[in-house]
């Protein structure tokens, strides 16, 4: 019977198109809700965007230094290309744009799939695998952060792309250079896509291309290296405790996926994820347990490697493996090994995935391959969907986190985000009007005023006002706070004093994946805020409750006071 089904299943266009579409759509949707013209939490924005004031007076060797500019560690031509030619075509740069611009990069790196896997010449029903595992939100820092989407997801068409060429044409050296190229001065890693296809003209003999290919890595890691200044500590071997979490790190970095969701996931869930990344290791290791013999002979040229698609899938576990081993050298001391899971990270682990879905198709039997696709299809799916429902609220809060920031850094001249990166009020400012942000919680009030006559609307009296470690902790229980007009809709913390105004964003959390199945409901009841007591001056506050609902703000009073001490 269920063969009966999975031919029925293949002989149904309409029934494979949905299949192809639905993740898209899932993904688009997710983007357009949640997509705001607002800086990132980490002022990365506002510091890229500083690229633009003094760019358009400098000279030719000026520009080039505003463009290769390190940033910390890396040198982002891409990135400020982008912002620049945003700018120079609008006179403004809505952070979304670039968002957008970093998101159909993304969704090329699909259509790069796509060209590989339609070598294989198989049933296009074998490709549906890979749409849902590429169109997740785990990684939905990048998806929603100017800076870093244009980096990562940048990097990794780049990436792709010169990988292309170099597996299925590669004549075609130019093209897959070019590429290369374009991944070096994208993102840090992306100086290593050199010696990944460089590696694959050798093991399918090409022995020209591999010569250029390594004396165009030298050129440019010359040229990449001027001046270049590292910032960050490095893992030190001798620590046991830093190579305890960098091993396991490395190995959770490659498996993170099977966290499910990005943040606040418990240290038992870590470290099965780093268990997970040494299955994956070992599942690649598996698929290709009969290539090696054939690799080893090409390596030194005995005999050309034939097998493209499966060197494809290689070269993308050679490179995650590679940054990787980057990211826990130079990352572990200052993030630990929890710092290797975060949100922008994670599409790595996908990637993984993918090279092992693609190595699947491209050594296994034919017969073994149907067996085992309509598993790995329905699990794809639901782990898709599994992904959505577990960082949807976190995409959520971590945008309304931004917005309150934002608010943040505008009315209060000593907060310490600014000056965590030497930035005064008026470049802030300055930067701000190159993306015109609304600044939404300052409509219908003004923040600025120096007393405390605020206009309520009326009295909403939170269940809890507590210091909790360093952190003042405010919470709203009871209340169902709905997003109408789009998800800068929320309850939103206020604490007012003469001199200052904080805002704290809403955290809200998703319910079970069980309840939601079963009420179609997804926000729980309330929302909380939390300020961390370096982030408010000493004074005395009254807490406000900001609620902003259909794009239009409402001030509640909240009959509480907070006394911030020295």
């Amino acid at each position: 019977m269920l063969e009966s089904l999975l031919r029925l299943a293949r002989e149904k266009t309409w029934l494979l198109l949905l299949f192809c579409i639905a993740p898209v759509v899932i993904y688009v949707w997710v983007f357009k809700a949640i997509a705001l013209n607002v800086n990132y939490v980490a002022f990365d924005d506002i510091t890229i965007l500083g690229v633009i004031p003094p760019f358009g007076d400098a000279n030719l060797l000026e520009r080039w230094k505003l463009l290769t500019d390190l940033f910390p560690e890396h040198r982002l031509v891409f990135s400020r290309s982008v912002i620049l030619l945003l700018y120079g075509i609008f006179g403004e740069v809505n952070l979304v744009w670039p968002m957008i611009i970093a998101n159909i990069c993304w969704a090329l790196c699909a259509f790069v799939f796509y060209r590989a896997f339609s070598k294989l010449r198989i049933s296009i029903w074998y490709f549906v695998p890979v749409l849902w595992l590429w169109f997740n939100i785990q990684s939905f820092e990048n998806i929603f952060w100017g800076v870093s989407s244009l980096c990562n997801f940048g990097v990794i068409l780049f990436f792709l792309s010169a990988l292309y060429f170099a597996a299925f044409h590669p004549k075609k050296i130019v093209a897959a250079l070019l590429f290369a190229l374009a991944a070096t001065f994208t993102y840090g890693n992306g100086l290593m896509v050199f010696p990944v296809i460089g590696l694959i003209y050798l093991l399918t003999g090409y022995r020209k291309q591999f010569l250029i290919t390594l004396i165009t890595t030298l050129v440019v890691a010359v040229v990449y290296f001027i001046d270049f200044t590292p910032i960050t500590q490095n893992l030190d071997i001798s620590n046991p405790k830093q190579l305890h979490e960098g091993f396991f790190g490395f190995f959770g970095f490659i498996g993170s996926i099977a966290t499910l969701n990005a943040y606040n996931t418990p240290y038992s869930i870590l470290y099965l994820a780093s268990g997970f990344g040494m299955l994956f290791i070992g599942l690649l290791i598996f698929l290709y347990r009969k290539e090696f013999s054939k690799l080893w002979d090409s390596t030194f040229l005995k005999a050309p490697y034939a097998n493209q698609t499966a060197l494809f899938a290689a070269g993308i576990a050679i490179l995650v493996g590679i940054t990787a081993l980057a990211l826990t050298y130079k990352r572990i001391p200052t993030d630990t090994f929890e710092g290797m899971f975060k949100g922008r990270y994670r599409m790595y682990s996908a990637l993984w995935c993918i090279a092992l879905y693609f190595a699947f198709l491209a050594l296994t039997p034919k017969a073994t391959v149907r067996k085992f696709a309509p598993g790995i299809l329905v699990l794809t799916i639901i782990l898709n969907l599994v992904v959505l429902h577990s960082n949807f609220a976190d995409a959520v809060n971590n945008r309304r986190a931004a917005i309150a920031q934002e608010f943040n850094a505008r009315y209060n001249a000593d907060w310490l985000g600014l000056s965590m990166f030497s930035m005064d009020q008026q470049h802030y400012e300055k930067i701000r009007s190159y993306y015109k942000s609304r600044d939404p919680l300052a409509e219908g009030w003004n923040p600025d005023k120096k007393n405390l006559d605020i206009q309520c609307d009326s009295l909403l009296t939170p269940e809890i006002v507590e210091k909790v470690g360093n952190h003042i902790v405010i919470r709203f229980p009871q209340h169902f706070f709905k997003a109408e007009k789009d998800y800068s809709d929320g309850p939103y913390i206020l604490l007012k004093s003469q001199e200052h105004a904080y805002v704290s964003p809403p955290y809200q959390s998703a319910v079970p994946l069980k309840t939601t199945a079963r009420r179609l409901m997804y926000f729980s009841k309330g929302a909380y805020g939390s300020f961390h007591e370096a982030t408010v001056e000493p004074g005395n506050y009254q807490i406000y409750l900001l609620v902003r609902t259909n794009g239009m703000n409402r001030i509640y009073c909240t009959g509480k006071t907070w006394e911030e001490k020295e």
